[in-house]
Parts: structure tokens; C-alpha cells; sequence
């Protein structure tokens, strides 16, 4: 099964509520900026999964470890060869990977202040805490470059009409809201060589990803949703 999906027809986060209403076990999302009110549709989905994981992406434009090890290759100084120590660049990065943390926290802390005081996203907030206290969201942050591609993997269990699992790949960012989105397509993929591939994609990221859950659990903890 192969399927384009038109944003400007229908919006993304419904047609991948409509997947993970199939029984669906496992959900892995890799969107680039993360805006959980769009998270809204699948609040009852996130809750009921057992396993829920987002990957964001950094959007602040700082230093990535690209840029970082580039510099700390050898270089001219004065005619002769020099190598920025080992040790150094390994601050430098933890540094960089730190201040991605606090960043995304900043622009997360100011996605929840101008979230809608509606019943429906404290409902959200309150979920999404939940599942981040029970182990079954967990959320990083890419820090190494931006997250261009948009990536939906769903997991099923043995003998559900779509397992293994399928994915939804292409442009349009799941957590973003509104109804319609032009020029926005998304692929829905379900041969499993293709799925597995874009497993080890998601995978590649998310090893060298940095742990978010905490300051998202803080973040929420301090929204008015749950003050």
C-alpha cells in the first residue's frame, strides 16, 4: 500500500490518528519544530500507546557538531600544522549540545504561553505530562543540523492489517496546526524494506539525539495548563 496525502485536503495529524487507530502499539515522529498544540488530534492516541517518541530538531542557528569538528580539523597557523586538542572539542560540544537544550526549552516555554486556555489543550498538557512520567513519551533534540525531512513511523502488533508497520514520510510537519496547508504532500509507505530504511534513518538521529523529556516535563509542570 502506497498513498499520497494532500495537506491542502486533509490535514496530516488526522490521517495518522486514522493509522494509530488501527492498532497501532509504537509511534516514532520525527518533526523539526515541535508545536504541540497539533499534538491535539492524537491526545487520546498518546495516551493509549505504549510507546510514544519525538524527535525535534535544534532551531536555533548556532553551532552544529559539523561546524564544530570542521574547525577542530588541522588548520594553517604561521606555515605549520596545527590541531585543536581532543579534550577542547569535546567541551566545545558539550557546550553547543547544552545551550540546543536550553534554546528549545525557551521556544517550548513560549509555544505553551501562547497556547488557546481551552479545555481541550489543558487535556493535551495533562496527557502529554502524564506520559512523560510514565515513561512512555519520550522526546529529544536533534543538535547536530535542522530536521528537514518529516517522518511518521507506526508499529503494529503480529496479525494487525498493517504489520508490521507502515510510515508517512514528506513535508508536512504533524505537531503543526490549522486545517490546510498548501503544496504540503506525504507518502504513506508500507513495503517493509522501505519502512526498514526509514527505521535506520529515524534510528541514526535519534542515537545521537539529546535527552528533552525532563525539560519538557518541566515545561509543562510550569504552563498554566497544570499550574
Amino acid at each position: 500500500m502506497n498513498a499520497i496525502i494532500d495537506n491542502q485536503k486533509q490535514r496530516l495529524a488526522f490521517r495518522v490518528r486514522e493509522y494509530l487507530q488501527a492498532g497501532a502499539i509504537r509511534a516514532r515522529f520525527a518533526v523539526g519544530y515541535l508545536f504541540l498544540e497539533g499534538l491535539t488530534p492524537l491526545k487520546s492516541e498518546i495516551e493509549r500507546l505504549e510507546s510514544v517518541e519525538i524527535l525535534i530538531g535544534n532551531v536555533v542557528n548556532r553551532l552544529t557538531e559539523e561546524q564544530v569538528r570542521e574547525e577542530a580539523a588541522t588548520r594553517q597557523r604561521g606555515g605549520e600544522e596545527w590541531v585543536r586538542p581532543q579534550e577542547d572539542v569535546a567541551a566545545t560540544l558539550r557546550d553547543t549540545h547544552d545551550r540546543a537544550a536550553v534554546e528549545t526549552a525557551l521556544n517550548l516555554r513560549n509555544t505553551l504561553e501562547a497556547l488557546p486556555r481551552t479545555a481541550e489543550n489543558q487535556a493535551l498538557m495533562l496527557g502529554l505530562a502524564r506520559a512523560v512520567a510514565q515513561g512512555r513519551l519520550k522526546v529529544r533534540v536533534y543538535t547536530q543540523g535542522r530536521i528537514h525531512a518529516k517522518l511518521t513511523l507506526i508499529d503494529y502488533p503480529a496479525g494487525s492489517s498493517y504489520a508490521p508497520g507502515l510510515a508517512v514520510v514528506g513535508s508536512s510537519n504533524l505537531t503543526l496546526g490549522g486545517e490546510a496547508y498548501p503544496t504540503e504532500l506525504n507518502v504513506v509507505v508500507s513495503d517493509r524494506e522501505s519502512v526498514k530504511a526509514l527505521e535506520d534513518w529515524y534510528a541514526k538521529l535519534w542515537n545521537v539525539s539529546q535527552d528533552f523529556h525532563r525539560e519538557l516535563f518541566e515545561e509543562l509542570g510550569q504552563c498554566w495548563a497544570l499550574a
